[in-house]
């Protein structure tokens, strides 16, 4: 369940579409250093992807799941920035004729539609601190409650179907996690063999990692290396966080 209202991640999704509107044709061919392969016209292309993808889940039913095929790939080249703009506004009149609460298709099985606001708001966010990332703009850190609840949804939904847990390897490890910004940022995860277990709250770990919301959440989808935010413990594991999280 997440932590932020249905209105508020609605709100998050059009200030973070409309920041990444400000990605313009001569950043397109900026490679993302992060993201291997990966250029700032491929982190558009995909945004605007999984928007249009969005807008058809959210108007159907769970019984018929819109093919992946149904959404054609990106356009090569500047025509991508418009491609981009016109999948915000699909997804917009998608959000804004929603009944939240009735049963859509997702890649996780039937969820209330209110599952997509969550999903797009973080896409949304993390994707746009890539692209104004690797283009050298001026990054704006993921809102802090939002990082809170995106925090959550790794956990939650992202770990138990993405994790590659041969990579992991865990034996009981346990890793704690403590936001310096906001208050009920503390969560608590052991690593079993096949999957990840966790609660919120304080308690001692094999490591530490303490920083801003925003920070931690770019530490969980390796955006950002653990010397970004004070380490307490056996850093590794967040390095095989980091080779196993194939988000």
């Amino acid at each position: 369940m997440s932590r932020l209202s249905v209105d508020r991640h609605r709100q998050l999704i059009a200030t973070e579409s409309a920041r990444l509107s400000a990605i313009s044709a001569d950043d397109l061919n900026r490679q993302v250093d992060h993201l291997e392969g990966w250029t700032v016209h491929s982190l558009v292309g995909h945004t605007a992807w999984v928007c249009r993808f969005a807008a058809r889940c959210l108007t159907a039913d769970p019984s018929s799941p819109p093919a992946r095929s149904s959404v054609g790939d990106p356009p090569a080249g500047a025509a991508v920035l418009d491609w981009y703009a016109e999948g915000v506004e699909e997804l917009s009149a998608a959000l804004d004729g929603a009944d939240v609460g009735r049963e859509r298709p997702t890649w996780t099985g039937p969820q209330p539609a209110a599952w997509w606001f969550r999903r797009l708001s973080h896409e949304l966010a993390i994707h746009r601190w890539d692209a104004f990332t690797a283009a050298g703009r001026e990054v704006h850190a993921v809102d802090a409650e939002q990082a809170l609840d995106g925090i959550d949804e790794v956990l939650d939904v992202f770990t138990p179907r993405r994790m590659q847990f041969d990579t992991l390897a865990g034996d009981g490890e346990t890793i704690h996690l403590h936001t310096t910004d906001v208050d009920d940022g503390e969560w608590m995860l052991t690593l079993r063999p096949e999957a990840v277990e966790w609660e919120p709250g304080h308690a001692k770990g094999d490591v530490a990692a303490r920083g801003a919301a925003s920070d931690l959440l770019l530490l969980l989808w390796s955006r950002i290396g653990p010397e970004r935010v004070e380490v307490f413990g056996d850093e590794s594991l967040l390095h095989r966080w980091q080779s196993a999280a194939a988000f």
